[in-house]
């Protein structure tokens, strides 16, 4: 796909300023300018963060000291507790860090996740009248629970409070929980707006912690070593893709080196069956082998076995669920190709995708739980608002996800008349509407999206964070780069540009192809992965984009370059 390149711009006085007050790099300044970091105790604060001094405190966010009065209050009174977590990886691993604790200073919750199938999104009467009738009597969601307004008087009408944990979007009438912990409120002074349901879970742990010790609690017992349950949250938290910087990034930098030593049985479990050994745990690896085996899980409708393996002390339980979220993520693997080859054909019936602001597809008997992927994939290839809509009976439930510039949440409310339900944030949504109004929606859909996009929002955009020669690169440099260390949404790993680069030598491979290319004497190895075949042959000159990387080999470490995009052969 053609892509829009820029050559992103910094005040270059700043960046020799904090170069030289931090003692990096001139790049290594110049990116953490581009970040937003140009005051060097703040870009210090960035590169070596500490849980203990940098993180907001707890009781900066709205409703912390009635969420947490409410829950000392019901461990002091020996209630009976559940906590509600949704089936995605943030919302179970967010319930599993609440269970963890409540466990840990004694008390002996419940834990609950619907079914997605047959339940859905969020909280329900019917399930809620059967806690009750278990002797129930607070309940606090993680990850659900803001928009549920009918289902909360529901619980609170029979005795129950709810005490709500929530990244979400708020609607226009927030429903009477006890409290509401999400630091979108508009009353919410908390500086970090982004965190995930399991970092919001984490806070909620950290201000209980404090309040019981307040009330004398651990009178006899040493309290939690809250660091413990960052192994959990750092999934939760890559995993639903929220951005890594402020109180997130803190989190999840301590956070992998907990996933590294964890010795919880469920994490092991979980990384043996992903293949990752014993040692270091990076970004990367959450996010693409042990968050999808969790969300299969749940997109399989075995959500409740997640908070199961993550909170059991049994190796031989863990095993057990381990292997069977590795069974449903293949089973997740082969659904999702095939409702994808039928979502890509629908696209392209319905007229070049190049020709509209946006993709809407829909089709009887797709399964619910790889919607959302599906539609990851189709913004992918086309760069447009994607919707992919399953239909059951009539009554189809869909995931939407969308593009810088268009602001998802917003646009389905503009399609409001049409839906039944919608939800969601900036970038992600759902959504349930009927057959005989998908037509009506997917016209309305994309009107809206002419109306906010312009065309050159359809064309990906890459942003450069500086053009370099090959003379500065070394692998001390990239080591260097690691201090920037963990990559994501929010934080992306430094792209980087060389023009005029000669390509010395050409070997292609199944999957892609490796260069060999020189600027002047210095000469260094690139490799592209999944890529269209390149035109460029030994002799030929060509401008590159790449990300730098260390390559080790045969006991010798090598810097290697891995090409993004090829903008034109040099001139």
């Amino acid at each position: 796909m053609e892509k829009r390149w820029v050559l992103r711009e910094a005040d270059e006085g700043l960046v020799t300023a904090l170069s030289e007050k931090l003692s990096v790099p001139l790049l290594l300044a110049r990116i953490l300018c581009h970040r937003g970091l140009a005051e060097a105790d703040e870009a210090q604060r960035f590169l070596a963060p500490s849980l203990r001094n940098d993180l907001p405190s707890p009781f900066l966010m709205a409703g912390m000291e009635a969420a947490v009065d409410r829950l000392a209050h019901a461990l002091e009174g020996k209630e009976r507790i559940c906590v509600w977590g949704d089936y995605d990886v943030d919302g179970t691993t967010g319930a599993a860090t609440l269970v963890s604790f409540l466990r840990q200073i004694g008390a002996e919750p419940f834990y609950y996740v619907p079914h997605r199938i047959e339940e859905g999104y969020g909280l329900n009467s019917e399930a809620i009248g059967e806690l009750i009738s278990r002797g129930v009597r607070l309940i606090v969601t993680v990850d659900c629970g803001v928009s549920n307004r009918d289902e909360v008087e529901f619980a609170q009408n029979r005795g129950v409070d709810v005490l709500i944990v929530d990244h979400h979007e708020l609607p226009e009438r927030l429903p009477p929980a006890i409290a509401i912990l999400n630091p979108h409120r508009l009353d919410c002074p908390f500086p970090d707006k982004g965190l995930s349901a399991a970092g919001l879970a984490f806070y909620l742990v950290i201000g209980l912690r404090a309040k019981l010790r307040q009330i004398g609690w651990f009178k006899s017992s040493e309290p939690p070593d809250v660091r413990r349950y960052l192994d959990l949250v750092t999934l939760g938290t890559i995993a639903d893709m929220v951005p890594l910087k402020g109180a997130n990034r803190i989190l999840v930098r301590r956070g992998l080196e907990e996933l590294g030593s964890s010795t919880r049985p469920g994490i092991l479990a979980l990384k043996a069956v992903a293949g990752i050994s014993s040692g270091a745990v990076g970004a990367g690896q959450v996010a693409f082998q042990l968050g999808p085996r969790i969300n299969a899980a749940g997109r399989m409708d075995a959500g409740l076995k997640v908070i199961e393996m993550l909170t059991t002390h049994s190796e031989e339980v863990a095993a057990r669920i381990a292997q069977e979220l590795d069974e449903h993520n293949r089973e997740r693997q082969g659904m999702e190709r095939r409702v994808l080859e039928e979502a890509l054909s629908k696209a392209e019936e319905s007229g070049a995708p190049k020709e509209r602001y946006t993709i809407v597809v829909g089709q009887e008997g797709w399964h619910p739980g790889v919607l959302g992927i599906v539609a990851s994939r189709l913004v992918e290839r086309y760069h447009r608002p994607a919707v992919v809509v399953g239909f059951h009976s009539g009554e189809g439930k869909g995931s939407a996800r969308s593009i810088r510039g268009f602001h998802m949440v917003e646009g389905l409310r503009r399609c409001a008349s049409v839906l039944e339900k919608f939800g969601g944030h900036e970038s992600a949504g759902g959504l349930s509407v009927q057959w005989a109004k998908f037509p009506l929606f997917s016209a309305r859909f994309e009107e809206i999206a002419r109306d906010c996009l312009t065309p050159d929002h359809l064309v990906p955009l890459l942003e450069i964070d500086a053009e370099i020669a090959f003379s500065t690169i070394a692998l001390a440099l990239v080591r260097q780069l690691e201090a920037l260390k963990p990559f994501g949404v929010g934080n992306p790993e430094p792209l980087l540009m060389t023009r005029d680069a000669e390509v010395s030598e050409r070997r292609d491979f199944n999957g892609g192809f490796r260069l060999r290319l020189r600027q002047g004497s210095c000469s260094l190895g690139a490799v592209a992965f999944g890529r269209e075949p390149l035109a460029a042959r030994p002799g030929d000159k060509i401008d590159v984009v790449y990300r730098l990387s260390e390559n080790q080999w045969n006991g010798t470490s090598t810097v290697e370059l891995r090409l993004v995009f090829n903008i034109n052969p040099a001139s």
